[in-house]
């Protein structure tokens, strides 16, 4: 089935939440030429196909197991532009955290998506397509609700913010037999962690305040390659 096909089938499943109340998914009405062309103004890229004719069919759900999901975009005044600097916000979990696509000027998806938290401050990579992501959304909105947007939202974020996964020193990311990283770390001092997700899976992320709100993040162009300056308390505080 196409994804317009997964997604109008959906309408009026069953959902059972974790407290046992029952209701059926309900599609939001399709986007209107309006609203189709503010969005082409603000995207890197062209509107998909399938998103397009997705979105002439319903832009979203109404109501689930996420406070929103709006295949058009949240207007939300998502920011962190230095992580994403064409981000899409596609759903919102009720706490001021969002889940966005990671848009380029040849992107041919909604997609990558990722899971970005401020409470603990850290980014996760969610999705590897739309699809994907609407399969997991299904899987969250029923018992026993064993979904890997559960499990980024629940598990993943704690991970990496107590362990830290995958950072490396700049210094040692030069020397890196990957080329393209190794250039990158050059062009940052010693002060600067490196995480590399360009081969991330369901979970990977980093922790993009790790050193206090104003964390200095880098990104390598449109790669998903992230740095971020590591600072003392003093610092932060003189930051302050």
């Amino acid at each position: 089935m196409t994804l317009v096909d997964i997604v109008t089938n959906s309408s009026g499943m069953r959902m059972v939440d974790e407290d046992g109340n029952e209701e059926k998914l309900r599609l939001l009405p399709p986007a209107t030429s309006a609203e189709l062309k503010n969005l082409e103004a603000e995207l890197p890229c062209p509107i998909p196909s399938h998103i397009r004719d997705l979105l002439a069919v319903t832009r979203g759900f109404y109501n689930g197991p996420l406070e929103s999901f709006d295949f058009a975009g949240i207007s939300s005044g998502f920011g962190m532009d230095e992580i994403f600097p064409h981000a899409l916000a596609l759903a919102h979990d009720g706490y001021g955290n969002y889940w966005v696509a990671d848009l380029h000027p040849d992107s041919s998806d909604w997609a990558p998506i990722y899971y970005a938290c401020h409470d603990p401050p850290v980014i996760v990579f969610q999705s590897p397509t739309l699809e994907h992501f609407v399969s997991e959304f299904f899987r969250f909105a029923n018992p026993p609700h064993e979904s890997e947007i559960d499990s980024v939202h629940e598990t993943a974020t704690m991970k990496i913010w107590r362990d830290n996964p995958g950072a490396i020193p700049a210094a040692a990311a030069r020397k890196s037999s990957d080329s393209s990283l190794a250039t990158f770390a050059s062009t940052l001092d010693d002060s600067y962690l490196v995480v590399d997700l360009r081969h991330a899976r369901v979970g990977d992320g980093f922790s993009w305040g790790r050193f206090g709100p104003r964390t200095n993040i880098v990104r390598k162009d449109r790669d998903p390659v992230f740095a971020y300056k590591a600072q003392t308390r003093w610092q932060q505080f003189l930051g302050r």
